[in-house]
């Protein structure tokens, strides 16, 4: 039975003739109503707004304090890793390897992680992802133990064991399990709070310690979070036994076509977000000569801004909005993309710091509203028994999104910026086309 999303400012009941109603089934009117039918009554309601029960409360408190404490570590490295990478290599293309193939390793594990979720449990397979993580981190530390033409080789594997360590795929799945259709889209931003807290923390912090100490510094630091955060799971998130009935096969999960459009609309977005990434430090340092230490100055800004935002786009999705939010977010994007490398075209002086303040926040603004949205809408499109199996194969496209954008920026780099420019483009425009295609019946929860 599906629970469709609907709402209305009130709740009528009464006995109506089959003839208004249309199909004896759960349907969602183009008015809003939710209506139910059986064989004495028609009724007309409005489904609640509901609030979070304290085991919810429970539970998004245990899942925000681990994935914002494995956040902060990666969000720490974020805005150094292209200057780290260069420490070991001229090739800039490598170093787009060494940040890309973080998402290699999600997109080949995620799937798998997932479906052991839905067969194990979620606890047991968030901490096993979390202590992969950290060791992935301390091997991320030492490439400069090794002999010089191996350092960036041992930082790629270090990176593809890192990112082996997947738990996002769980952590949404182990929210979906708890948390009503109705409430999802809030449920996920609230796990972006400490995400929040720890991008700011991350990107203001990275560079400081970067320029205080040394980047590798940042890796020990990713790695010590890393333990905590097994810790933190271990204690505080209850163990939910796996569910006992028989388990969706992967082929029909993965031959549902809203949620190949989903993992599309992901893919898309971390490619355009690894690129952003990769440049933006880049343009920074080589064009407005700004420090690491100063960082904060332009990041500061950018992350209060989409804070507000995210919020306001989860608000949005919750009330059926989705479809046109998640495509007006890639529209941001596009923006962003053309004025990053062409600030000149909005009439920013391109030797101003708003050259790059004013494209980064359009960038965080969109990148923030489809965060939540994109995999609220996977767990609607999905029957509850395969959610860690859907939510894996949205990840693992995800992250191949972030392999592909980090390689293509390293290539790119080393050619105008139209080029890179264009990519970025091209990538926001397809996500504006396939959330538009994205059925408007997706919003609707499937049990």
């Amino acid at each position: 039975m599906r629970d469709p999303e609907c709402r209305t400012g009130f709740s009528v009941t009464g006995a109506l003739p089959q003839s208004a109603l249309g199909p004896a089934c759960d349907a969602c009117s183009p008015t809003g109503y939710s209506i139910r039918q059986d064989s004495q009554m028609s009724t007309v309601t409005k489904t609640p707004p509901l609030s979070f029960t304290f085991n919810q409360k429970k539970i998004l408190g245990a899942l925000a304090g681990a994935v914002g404490l494995r956040m902060l570590g990666l969000f720490l490295i974020l805005p150094v890793f292209t200057l780290y990478g260069l420490e070991f290599t001229h090739s800039r293309f490598l170093v787009g390897v060494a940040f890309g193939v973080y998402g290699m390793a999600v997109a080949c594990t995620a799937i798998p992680m997932g479906r052991l979720s839905d067969r194990l449990g979620r606890r047991k397979v968030l901490i096993l992802g979390m202590a992969v993580f950290s060791l992935g981190s301390f091997l991320c530390a030492i490439p400069g133990w090794f002999p010089p033409a191996l350092r960036i080789v041992e930082l790629i594997v270090a990176r593809f064991i890192q990112g082996m360590g997947t738990i996002t795929s769980t952590a949404f799945a182990t929210v979906a399990d708890h948390i009503p259709g109705e409430r999802r889209s809030t449920g996920f931003a609230l796990l972006g709070i400490p995400i929040g807290i720890a991008f700011i923390v991350g990107v203001m912090g990275g560079p400081v310690i970067a320029g205080l100490f040394r980047p590798d510094w940042l890796f020990w630091i990713t790695g010590i979070l890393g333990t905590a955060t097994v810790f933190v799971l271990a204690r505080s998130l209850p163990e939910t036994p796996p569910r006992r009935v028989p388990l969706t096969p992967v082929t029909r999960v993965l031959k549902s076509r809203p949620l190949i459009l989903l993992d599309f609309g992901g893919f898309l977005m971390n490619v355009f977000m690894t690129a952003f990434w990769f440049f933006f430090p880049l343009i920074l340092t080589e064009r407005h000569h700004l420090p690491l230490t100063r960082y904060w100055i332009v990041l500061v800004p950018m992350i209060l801004t989409s804070g507000v935002t995210m919020f306001l786009f989860s608000r949005g999705a919750d009330r059926g909005w989705s479809r046109s939010l998640t495509a007006t977010a890639f529209i941001l994007m596009l923006i962003s993309s053309l004025l990053l490398f062409r600030p000149s075209s909005a009439g920013l002086s391109p030797h101003h710091l708003a050259a790059v303040l004013v494209p980064g926040s359009l960038f965080l603004v969109g990148f923030t509203g489809l965060e939540p949205i994109l995999p609220s809408l996977v767990t609607r499109v999905t029957h509850e028994t395969s959610y860690g199996t859907a939510m894996g194969s949205f990840q693992t496209l995800q992250y191949f999104g972030s392999f592909t954008g980090g390689a293509v920026a390293g290539a790119l780099a080393h050619f105008s910026a139209v080029w890179p420019m264009a990519f970025l483009m091209i990538a926001s425009i397809l996500g504006f086309a396939v959330m538009l295609l994205v059925p408007a019946n997706c919003q609707q929860d499937h049990k």
